[in-house]
């Protein structure tokens, strides 16, 4: 089955990404966003405590539109002992629960590196339990493919969310595809590095020059525009259920569906790279100059 877009909230509630305006969307713009999203055939709502409130807002702002919503459970608080760590779990999934009711089709671990940590099995345990009650799935949110396998390996994880993109392209090569994992795949756009002009986008992040150059010089040679080549290397990767993206504004959101339905699936293998200067946002302080 084809890959479906997913539509991601952070924008709604926090001011996001280095090519970003600098501000929240506006409650009458997100609604209008939502508005589209539905009547373009969008149903998933990617969301989470930790994107400023939009958690609290999105039920108001979809209105009566029936969206499926994947939300996550925040960073557990450090030097906490097992037992008060199932406890966290618990009420912030109760409070998800209050705020998004039953559109609440699946949970996230958003630090995945807290199931590492000695209290980590009584969150997931705890996790777990809450979700079963409710036939809610439950995954976790990685920074890449090996970290999601090794998860994999310890616990049932039913759903994941993991970057992808024309640059970070490790998932292409992971046997994490091949599982029974539900994979959306986030950064499409490299927070809307590849999206921008070239050398606007070299400037802001000089450590990605050389990609980027190859990177419009394939949209050129193929007679595609950013937009549609980006779409279509997430389409072209096996394996995904999703596409996630965010947008500023409704009309955004518009040509990104016309650009998802249009797109080709593209490989574009040469275009990959590890570095994590490049395709890992975490590190874009250190690498701008």
């Amino acid at each position: 089955m084809a890959p479906r877009l997913c539509l991601g909230t952070v924008q709604l509630g926090v001011a996001y990404g280095i090519a970003g305006s600098g501000e929240r969307v506006s409650d009458a713009q997100a609604r209008a966003i939502l508005a589209t999203a539905w009547e373009l055939g969008v149903r998933r709502l990617d969301t989470a405590p930790g994107y400023g409130d939009i958690e609290q807002r999105l039920t108001d702002l979809a209105a009566a539109r029936k969206f499926e919503i994947v939300t996550k459970i925040p960073t557990l608080p450090a030097a906490i002992d097992p037992s008060a760590s199932a406890e966290f779990v618990r009420r912030s999934l109760d409070r998800s629960l209050e705020r998004l009711g039953e559109a609440i089709r699946g949970v996230l671990f958003h630090a995945s590196g807290d199931l590492a940590r000695a209290n980590g099995p009584a969150a997931w345990d705890a996790a777990q339990e809450w979700c079963a009650m409710r036939s809610v799935a439950l995954g976790v949110s990685v920074y890449g493919p090996d970290e999601l396998a090794v998860l994999a390996a310890e616990r049932p994880v039913a759903m994941a969310q993991l970057p992808a993109n024309a640059f970070d392209q490790r998932i292409a090569s992971s046997s994490i595809v091949d599982g029974a994992i539900e994979l959306t795949v986030r950064s499409a756009f490299l927070q809307g590095l590849l999206l921008m002009d070239e050398a606007d986008a070299a400037r802001r992040l000089p450590a990605a020059r050389k990609p980027l150059a190859k990177w419009h010089a394939l949209c050129r040679a193929r007679g595609i525009n950013p937009l549609e080549a980006a779409l279509g290397v997430v389409k072209g990767l096996r394996g995904i259920a999703y596409g996630a993206v965010g947008v500023d504004n409704a009309e955004q959101l518009s040509q990104i569906v016309a650009a998802w339905d249009a797109a080709p699936r593209l490989s574009a293998p040469e275009l990959a790279t590890e570095d994590p200067a490049v395709i890992d946002p975490r590190c874009w302080s250190t690498a701008q100059s």
